[in-house]
């Protein structure tokens, strides 16, 4: 059978419609906020996923739609890929998390259905920085996890609403896959029925969220906004990073913090009000049980159609002004700045290298080197770096092959990851990772895990980070942490006060 495609009229926009999901386990919301950038078309809202798929370190759980660990019956014996229908997959397995993960993604490959330009179902979640430790070299383990995330947490789904913003149309995605790979033309029926029903409902009241803590007239109370590193710490931290340049390490890398504020309010309640306060062209929310997601990124990571493969890094940051001549004296200075072009042009070329493992020879290409692209709070200048993916790499091969995104490590990629470790005193947890789907059609799209933040327990985190080179000023990449960090503080509605310099 084909998986259904169906148009439908509403009147629910992404947001209502993951409103009236309610309590679905393992909602998601990938929303693009109508930037001028061709990858910001879609926005995609799914639930009730076919297979869940967490992991820490090697350790790796597979779990029911309902999020609760144990074998699920019909799921297929990964380790004997290719074969719907064989034994069932007991609920936690040890390995890396990639490969297994590229395992299960095998299962429910729809190639050669239809010819669109987004995922017919597909693995939706996050990736997060720790991942890294399976890629190229098993790197040590240094930051403490003290949150207690999964390295990953995605969801394998196998139907989905999306939104077209371009032409104003909303399309139903019904697979009919079940857990074993198999399909099914009642269960997919069932899928359409379910988004129909749903999509028919009145939207509810959705006022737009009021920035500073507030919502419809409640107050979310926050605490005083704290980090993890002093104002002196970090600093520290950055002329050791430059000792590390001037010794031959490395020539770059990206140095965070990380802000964490209580919230009483819901997961959901934090992201609409990121969105409000930092709109970007990549927008997230996910529902991971025990806590969620919300990123407002302006940074592409990947984006896989077929064998096409197209990377956008960011590098150099200046912050926005209201004041419209200081706004431009602003854009000017980055523009102009030579360290900035080094980082950029840097950067650039790493990823050039990370597409070059999984491309055919020459066919990389770097058709975009400098673009200003503004945001609310900052803005920044980025390239593009494009190519044709040989014919035995598979999307996750790819994905796992080029992560973490160069622009938030630094290079040389390996050694500034080993410095990073040696630095950061926690874990970045999804931070740094990537968010977005790989679908079952090979139409695949990730979003660098940047702005992005973590609700749980009654407490908000969300890191920010700064790239360090030679001729950094110390003072003036801890400022840039705070730029990038705006947001957040706009959600939480509280100003930063940095723990006085010492002396």
């Amino acid at each position: 059978m084909r998986p259904i495609l169906q148009e439908v009229g509403t009147g629910h926009s992404p947001e209502s419609l993951v409103a009236a999901l309610g309590g679905e386990a393992g909602v998601v919301l990938l929303r693009s906020r109508q930037f001028d950038l061709p990858q910001a078309r879609y926005s995609f809202v799914t639930a009730r996923p076919l297979v869940a798929f967490r992991s820490s370190g090697s350790v790796c759980e597979i779990l029911s739609p309902e999020g609760r660990a144990g074998i699920l019956p019909a799921l297929v014996n990964i380790e004997n890929k290719g074969q719907a229908g064989s034994t069932a997959l007991p609920c936690q397995q040890f390995g890396n998390p990639w490969q297994l993960l590229d395992a299960l993604m095998s299962r429910f490959e729809l190639l050669d259905e239809m010819d669109l330009p987004f995922p017919l179902g597909g693995c939706f979640g996050y990736w997060g920085y720790d991942l890294k430790n399976f890629v190229e070299a098993r790197l040590p383990r240094k930051a403490v996890n003290d949150l207690e995330l999964p390295d990953c947490h995605v969801g394998f789904y196998g139907s989905l609403v999306v939104f077209d913003h371009r032409s104003d149309k909303v399309w139903i995605v019904a697979t009919g896959l079940e857990s074993d790979g198999s399909r099914n033309e009642a269960k997919a029926k069932s899928e359409l029925e379910f988004w129909a029903a749903l999509l028919k409902t009145e939207p509810t009241e959705h006022p737009p969220p009021h920035v500073g803590g507030y919502r419809s007239g409640i107050r979310y109370p926050v605490s005083g906004i704290r980090s993890n590193l002093t104002r002196d710490s970090f600093i520290e931290r950055v002329r050791r990073s430059q000792a590390y340049i001037r010794a031959g390490d490395i020539y770059q890398v990206n140095l965070a913090q990380r802000f964490s504020a209580s919230w009483s309010g819901t997961g959901w309640q934090f992201h609409e009000q990121l969105a409000e306060a930092s709109p970007a062209p990549f927008s997230a929310f996910l529902d991971c049980g025990d806590f969620r997601v919300a990123s407002s990124s302006p940074e592409l990571f990947l984006r896989l159609s077929g064998a096409h493969i197209l990377t956008r890094p960011i590098k150099g940051t200046r912050p926005r002004s209201d004041d419209p001549v200081r706004d431009a004296q602003l854009t000017r200075e980055l523009q102009t700045s030579a360290k900035e072009m080094a980082e950029l042009v840097m950067i650039t070329d790493l990823l050039r290298n990370d597409l070059g493992k999984v491309c055919e020879y020459g066919s990389v290409q770097v058709p975009e080197l400098v673009r200003l692209e503004r945001y609310a709070h900052v803005q920044h200048l980025v390239s593009t770096v494009e190519g044709r993916m040989r014919p035995d790499v598979t999307h996750f091969a790819a994905f796992a092959s080029c992560f973490p995104g160069g622009s938030i490590t630094g290079a040389p990629k390996i050694r500034a990851m080993e410095i990073i470790d040696e630095l950061e005193p926690v874990t970045r947890g999804p931070y740094c990772g990537a968010i977005g789907y790989l679908g079952f059609n090979r139409e695949s799209q990730l979003s660098i895990a940047i702005r992005t933040a973590v609700v749980k327990d009654g407490a908000a985190h969300f890191h920010a980070g700064a790239g360090i080179v030679a001729d950094s000023v110390p003072e003036a990449e801890y400022d840039e942490t705070l730029a990038k960090a705006a947001g957040f503080f706009a959600t939480v509605g509280q100003a930063f006060h940095p723990t006085p310099r010492k002396g």
